[in-house]
């Protein structure tokens, strides 16, 4: 007997549009394929390409950024979606 993968949306601790305009801070061993920690400036939710991931992981899409806020480039992170809780992790909001 297989056991099937079942698509799971990310448990996100805020909704995804309140993510988009914020800079998350990943910590080093919360973002997939990636080694340290990322400074994001979310620009997408990709809600529909993060459902295979058991609910843990969310891809987000934006603009990395160095420490001091200098854009380095655009970006594509597979993220636990602890790191998403705005009220936790130390974040800022562009105007």
């Amino acid at each position: 007997m297989s056991i099937l993968s079942i698509s799971t949306p990310p448990r996100l601790p805020v909704a995804a549009d309140q993510l988009v305009g914020h800079v998350l801070r990943v910590p080093a061993g919360s973002c997939r394929y990636r080694d340290g920690a990322l400074v994001l400036f979310v620009r997408r939710v990709r809600l529909d390409i993060s459902q295979w991931y058991g609910g843990q992981c969310v891809w987000l899409e934006g603009d990395e950024l160095a420490e001091d806020g200098y854009r380095l480039r655009w970006t594509q992170a597979l993220v636990h979606v602890a790191a998403c809780d705005l009220h936790t992790v130390a974040a800022g909001r562009t105007a």
